[in-house]
């Protein structure tokens, strides 16, 4: 078997029945480098999450790649926050907080950080505003599933609040559990403490993949339709994934400031303060090198997927096949 035909069988037989002649033509004029290879193994993963419900196999193959681009750009911001929480907590209580204070440097490198944030966040919400209201108005009236899903984030939303609610009960002396301590510090951190506060990570990170699945199978179930949206008493006729590329792309590019910042923030600090980074003031107090390091490590696997995604849709969205 060559690996065309293996790429093909990847597919859904029933998708493969309607064009697999059509796609195999594709594949001897496209299949040239690893990154058309994955392309196509998205492909796969958008056929079997039921994506195919176009007539032409072109149009299906914008519309298809335009979602996987939301997705992947939401998927990326997603794991951006959770970097960008990783690096509020090392940051938090450090001595590199008041030197901010009197480095303007340092002080610059992190307001980039804060902006950067600021961008990525108005520019999800932006495009997202109007797949939201189609989903919603789709669940509230049809789709009981999607209406499930829906609850998904909403769920993992409240569980964190919930775990928030009890680590706050403990350090205001509400709550008082054996084995815990109310304060910690790096000569006193009970093991019971670093159980709940990795439990606290757990339950976020879980949420959020849980989230970004959700978020992902209600794309697969959201036809490419014209939705007319009443915001601030105008009205505007959109495009679904038309309209939320733009802004996928600012997203990207916002959080490509937030890494770059991050990383000028990380050596300005490193430079004045080489004791803090030798020192086990990261996340559980761990080592503050290696936890700055994870959290580097998240923040620009989160923008590369994030870019992966943008560079993917580019040619969907200015494909003279319009939707």
């Amino acid at each position: 078997m060559n690996a065309r035909s293996w790429l093909i069988r990847l597919y859904p037989r029933a998708w493969r029945q309607r064009y697999g002649e059509e796609f195999e033509a594709l594949l001897e004029e496209c299949l040239c480098s690893p990154l058309d290879i994955l392309d196509i193994l998205l492909g796969a993963l958008d056929a079997h999450l039921e994506l195919a419900h176009e007539t032409n196999w072109r149009m299906m193959n914008v519309v298809n790649k335009l979602r996987t681009t939301i997705w992947m750009v939401f998927a990326g911001y997603i794991g951006f926050v959770i970097g960008g929480l990783s690096l509020y907590g090392l940051v938090d209580d450090s001595p590199a907080a008041p030197l901010m204070k009197t480095d303007p440097s340092l002080f610059a490198a992190w307001r980039a950080v804060q902006i950067g944030s600021a961008i990525s966040l108005l520019a999800v919400v932006a495009g997202g505003l109007p797949l939201a209201y189609t989903v919603t108005r789709r669940a509230l009236t049809s789709s009981r599933r999607d209406l499930r899903l829906l609850l998904v984030p909403v769920a993992a939303f409240l569980a964190f609040m919930l775990y928030g609610v009890l680590l706050a009960s403990i350090a205001n002396g509400w709550l008082q559990i054996p084995g815990v301590a109310q304060r910690v510090s790096p000569d006193n951190f009970p093991t019971g403490n670093r159980l709940l506060l990795g439990g606290l990570m757990l339950v976020f990170v879980l949420g959020a993949i849980a989230s970004t699945a959700a978020v992902w199978k209600i794309l697969s179930n959201t036809e490419e339709e014209e939705s007319t949206l009443a915001f601030l008493g105008y009205k505007a006729s959109v495009k679904l994934y038309e309209f939320a590329y733009p802004p996928a792309v600012i997203a990207a590019l916002g959080m490509l400031l937030m890494l770059v910042a991050t990383l000028t923030f990380g050596w300005l600090a490193y430079s004045a303060l080489p004791g803090w980074f030798a020192g086990n003031y990261g996340l559980l107090l761990t080592n503050t090198t290696v936890s700055f390091g994870i959290t580097l490590t998240i923040m620009i696997l989160s923008t590369a997927l994030a870019f992966f995604g943008v560079r993917r849709g580019y040619p969907a969205w200015k494909s003279p096949i319009r939707l």
